[in-house]
């Protein structure tokens, strides 16, 4: 019985040491899979903070480039070419962040690295630390000598395929994220498109995509359309042309009022005495005679003082927007002799409020429904085919009866409505201009 018993007293020990290594294998398989997970969940973090940066990145210079659309002096809506041509005698240095010049009427390149020194950003990087790239329309090219008009109904030529398709597309912007496949990037190499964008980004031609991330695709891209973009230079063109109207008003003999208008029917665009609705006129002739005022003409504008208000000199905003612009003045600020009448008994109506002078619209590109206004260039003397009846009011910009809404745009579908009104010499306590 006692050897036994000592028998089982020597199994013991080994039974113990057996057991704790158990234990200790499976801390460490506990640890290994804490870890596992932790670097898991660092990379999907990491992942997660270069997606963000890309993100922001991207946001940036599409805001960017709207802003500098909206702001151009001479050609609203237009953008600096890409950056990326040879250096040719210190001239268009390529990767400095500045827009190469133009060859002739043309950018050098229509697909290149983002301008962020003209655009005036921050270096921008993506989340691999990469400049971001920019494809530019050509007809958005920041060229004041150019035969193509820059307004509402320019198209973009840009398109996208893949997972977001986009049509009428006027810029992009890439990230071009980590080298994939055979790209190689050095100093010999920053400005080789192939080495940054993938499959048809790096043609250079019109046609781009949008695809999944994959082993040999990681572009990601943030497209600007004419629906991004115009809206905004829309809005600047109207008030540009209230700046305009309000600084003719207050020369010396236009008594605070305001020309009249050229008839929608009158290709010359020139004031007609009686008409209170129509396109922005080219001559005063009939304003200055009302006024008893010979000779008055449009004052210097305002934002670019090198020219007049309206000027129809080449490269000036006016010609390619005229067409698109429409204008009131209320009765009692229409061209005569003595002091204005009174608001809001013989003013014009804007959302309800009755105190408003005068009114500038700015049409929106064309809408194919009710009525279909893609009919613009052989009906430019209906004003239905620029101007729209609002679907919340109901209310009819077109029908110039001195009844008008300055409402959002609605948006693609349904009933559409796109139209950019300011208010002249409106009341203090209501700013239908902001």
């Amino acid at each position: 019985m006692k050897t036994q018993q000592v028998r089982r007293r020597a199994k013991t020990p080994s039974a113990l040491q057996r057991g704790a290594a158990l234990i200790v294998m499976l801390a460490l398989v506990g640890i290994v899979a804490v870890a596992l997970v932790l670097k898991v969940g660092y990379a999907a973090g990491d992942r997660t903070g270069r997606d963000t940066k890309t993100a922001l990145a991207l946001g940036q210079a599409r805001d960017a480039l709207i802003a500098r659309a909206a702001m151009d002096v001479n050609r609203p809506g237009s953008l600096p070419c890409p950056d990326l041509a040879t250096n040719i005698a210190g001239v268009n240095v390529p990767n400095d962040g500045i827009a190469d010049l133009f060859t002739g009427v043309e950018c050098p390149a229509y697909v290149g690295r983002l301008p962020w020194r003209t655009l005036g950003l921050p270096d921008l990087r993506d989340g691999s630390g990469e400049r971001l790239w920019y494809a530019l329309s050509r007809d958005f090219r920041d060229k004041n000598a150019v035969s193509i008009p820059l307004n509402s109904d320019t198209p973009g030529t840009l398109s996208v395929t893949g997972s977001v398709p986009a049509s009428n597309v006027i810029a992009i912007v890439f990230a071009p994220g980590e080298p994939v496949g055979a790209q190689f990037r050095d100093t010999a190499n920053e400005n080789a498109v192939g080495n940054y964008l993938e499959g048809v980004n790096a043609s250079g031609g019109t046609a781009f995509s949008n695809a999944p991330v994959s082993d040999t695709f990681n572009d990601r891209l943030l497209v600007i359309s004419s629906d991004d973009l115009m809206p905004a230079v829309e809005r600047r063109v109207a008030r540009e042309a209230k700046i305009c109207l309000d600084a003719f008003s207050k020369q010396a003999g236009a008594n605070n009022r305001y020309p009249w208008a050229a008839s929608v029917a009158d290709p010359t665009y020139s004031d007609a005495s009686g008409t209170t609705f129509g396109r922005i006129p080219l001559t005063l002739i009939n304003t200055s005679a009302d006024l008893s005022s010979p000779g008055l003409n449009w004052p210097a504008d305002p934002i670019n003082p090198a020219i007049r208000c309206f000027d129809t000199a080449i490269g000036t905003w006016w010609l390619a927007w005229r067409e698109l612009l429409f204008y009131q003045v209320s009765n009692a600020y229409e061209p005569g002799l003595g002091p204005p009448g009174a608001c809001p008994a013989n003013c014009l109506t804007v959302n309800g409020v009755g105190s408003v002078t005068a009114v500038v619209i700015v049409a929106g590109r064309t809408i194919s429904a009710g009525p279909d206004q893609t009919l613009r260039p052989t009906q430019k003397f209906d004003p239905t085919m620029y101007l729209e009846t609002d679907p919340v009011s109901g209310i009819n910009n077109a029908a110039g009866v001195g009844t008008f809404v300055r409402a959002p745009i609605t948006p693609i579908g349904g009933a559409r409505f796109n139209d950019k009104l300011e208010c002249l010499q409106l009341t203090l306590t209501w700013p239908c201009g902001s």
